[in-house]
Parts: structure tokens; C-alpha cells; sequence
């Protein structure tokens, strides 16, 4: 695999010592009071970019599409301060109190977080985030036991290597909550599609920021998620970080998942889209992808007879069958070097030459 030379990142802190965040907070109405004061005095314009539309695949066949304007559907006086406060009328009232609360906790961080979106707003997508992600928590996410702050640093990460290497249109829609069909490959005798979401919509919102899904396309039955993030790493560099691996919940799912991996010639789901992430390492001189262990999984914040139910995946035994190493604070490294014979003589190759460069044109050129 070639790699290119990603853009100048600032230095990432996410190998840092754990910290803890303090928590004197104001009551919960003061807060809100304050912030429709201020909110009602913030505006922002909105400005303009070429977006490119995002390519399909099938078969491991891709066809590019001309380059499109954005869907600029942003007016000049919204505010992310001013949605997050009126999220009542679109949200849960039990997860919009959480927001709040969540609030009360750590004011600072969250109001950082609601400036980050405005900003990232205003220059990458031109369309309101989806309240899913203005409330995205900072208490449960992605690595367990991992300082508020550093949380924080990984969410802004990833929408700004997220922002360099997707095209924006699917960001847009991303950004928006939006379900983005990335490609299709045909086994012997089924065809299997892959999508992208925000794992909010996808049962996994606290292992990552965007979920990758294998499904099966005569039924819709989801044979695989994998939950990620982008991060930043050394020498302008950034890799990805897999919080979550989930497999089939139908009640057939061993099934599913054997029947499947035979029409692919042998090759699992799981490996299926694990080749999809690694094809988006096309532009990063980084070697590895970053997994997320057992013991680091964010699951443990869970009473532990809630866990034991809900922890079905062995991660540890498969990241280790995949050549992953040891790599605090997350747990494992998997080295980014999938084995394909060129030729691709087997359906098994030809299924993962296919799942790889899915992956690799998903990034803007």
C-alpha cells in the first residue's frame, strides 16, 4: 500500500497520564438563563467551498462523480448555542436533561465543544449538526476510565482529520445524521453492502463517532458494526482508533455470519470490514490502526451484571489473531498490512481487494 503525506496536524495528548476533571457546577437554570442570553447575541455567516460527491462501489467496480456544490442549509444567524438550548422540542426529555446535567458537570468543556461545532460548522459542513452530536457525552466515550479532557481532544480530532479526508458531501450528511452508502460487493450468491452513520443511530454511541456497517442486501441483516474515530499522530500523521466491534444481534447471527463468510470464499464479516478501515489508511505514513481492548472498553463503566450481558466479543483474542500488540492507553496497535495476492485468483481475494479499495476511495483525492 502506498502511503501520502497527510497535512500538518497539531501534536496529539492522547498518550498523556490520565487526569480528572473538577466539577463545581452552577445550578442548572442559571446556566441555561445565561446561555440564551448568549446565544441570542451570537451569529454566524456562512461560507462557501467545492464539495465533492461521493463515489459507489460494486463488485470492487467504482464509479466517481463530478464534483457538486454543497448544500448550503445553514442561515446566517444559526446557532449551535441557541439548538442546543431548544433541543427540548426535538429530543427525549430524559436525554435532554442528561445533556444538562452533563452541563452543570463540566460547563467549560461542553461550551467548548458547542463553540468547536459552530466553527467546524461554518467551514466544512454549512448544515446544522444533528443533536446527537451536540450532545455527544464526554463522560462515556470511546476508552474507559480516560480523562474528560482527553476525550474532548479525540472528538475534535476527528472531525478535523475527518474534514481533510472525507469528501464533503458525505461529511455533510454525516454531519447531519445522515446514513451514507459506501459501496457494494457480490459474494457467490449474495451481495453485501457497507454504510456509514454517526454510532448514535447505530446502538454503539459510546465506542466512537462514526459506525461502519456490513449488511447483507437481500434482508438488511447487519453482520458486522465497527465503531471509530479518527486520531492524530505523529509526523502529521493520523490513524484510526476502533472503540467497538460488534456482530449480527439477529437471533440466527451464528448463522448469518458462517453463511456469509462462505459466499465471501472465507472471509469473515469482521475481516471484511476491517479491510474497509484499512483502505482509509491509504493517505496516512502511519502503520497501524488503534483498537480498543477489552479492559479499556468503555462497556466497563456498566454495572457488571449489565456488562456481562452486553459484552458478547472476545476484542483481546481477535486483535491479538490480528497481529495487534500492546499500545496503552487503548489496548492494541494492528499493523496496517493486509495480505493480498495481487492476482486475485480466489473469490476470498477478490472479496478483499474489493472490501480494500472500498475503503481507499472513500477518501477525497
Amino acid at each position: 500500500m502506498v502511503a501520502h503525506r497527510a497535512p500538518d496536524f497539531p501534536p496529539s495528548n492522547l498518550d498523556t497520564d490520565e487526569e480528572r476533571q473538577g466539577a463545581a457546577s452552577p445550578p442548572i437554570r442559571s446556566i441555561i438563563n445565561g446561555a440564551v442570553m448568549l446565544a441570542d447575541t451570537h451569529t454566524h455567516p456562512s461560507s462557501s467551498s467545492t464539495l465533492s460527491q461521493l463515489p459507489t462501489t460494486k463488485a470492487g467496480k467504482h464509479e466517481e462523480r463530478s464534483d457538486a456544490e454543497p448544500s448550503k442549509q445553514l442561515p446566517a444567524s444559526h446557532s449551535i448555542l441557541r439548538q442546543a438550548i431548544t433541543m427540548g422540542k426535538r429530543v427525549a426529555f430524559r436525554r435532554t436533561m442528561a445533556f444538562w446535567l452533563r452541563f452543570a458537570i463540566s460547563p467549560i468543556l461542553t461550551l467548548r465543544w458547542l463553540r468547536f461545532l459552530q466553527e467546524f460548522t461554518q467551514q466544512h459542513t454549512f448544515a446544522p449538526p444533528h443533536d446527537d452530536l451536540v450532545r455527544k457525552s464526554l463522560s462515556a466515550f470511546l476508552v474507559y476510565r480516560m480523562a474528560y479532557r482527553t476525550r474532548f481532544d479525540i472528538l475534535v480530532q476527528h472531525f478535523d482529520v475527518a474534514g481533510f479526508l472525507l469528501k464533503p458531501q458525505m461529511l455533510q450528511t454525516l454531519w447531519q445524521g445522515g446514513k451514507v452508502e459506501i459501496g457494494a460487493v457480490s459474494g457467490r450468491d449474495q451481495d453485501y453492502r457497507l454504510q456509514l452513520s454517526l454510532t448514535d443511530h447505530c446502538g454503539s454511541r459510546h465506542e466512537g463517532v462514526f459506525a461502519l456497517r456490513l449488511i447483507r442486501a437481500v434482508d438488511r441483516a447487519i453482520l458486522c458494526t465497527a465503531s471509530f474515530v479518527f486520531v492524530r499522530r505523529p509526523g502529521n500523521s493520523y490513524s484510526i482508533a476502533i472503540g467497538g466491534l460488534q456482530g449480527s444481534a439477529q437471533q440466527d447471527a451464528k448463522r448469518a455470519v458462517i453463511s456469509a463468510t462462505r459466499d465471501l470464499g472465507g472471509l469473515r464479516p469482521k475481516d471484511a470490514v476491517l479491510l474497509v478501515l484499512n483502505g482509509m489508511m491509504a493517505r496516512s505514513v502511519t502503520s497501524y490502526i488503534i483498537a480498543v481492548s477489552n479492559s479499556r472498553h468503555v462497556i466497563n463503566q456498566r454495572a457488571s451484571a449489565r456488562r456481562r450481558m452486553r459484552m458478547r466479543t472476545d476484542l483481546d483474542a481477535y486483535w491479538i489473531e490480528r497481529g495487534g500488540v500492546h499500545f496503552p492507553p487503548f489496548g492494541f496497535r494492528l499493523p496496517v498490512n493486509p495480505v493480498i495476492n495481487e492476482r486475485c485468483e480466489s473469490r476470498r481475494d477478490i472479496a478483499k481487494f474489493a472490501f480494500l479499495q472500498i475503503g481507499t476511495h472513500l477518501l477525497a483525492k
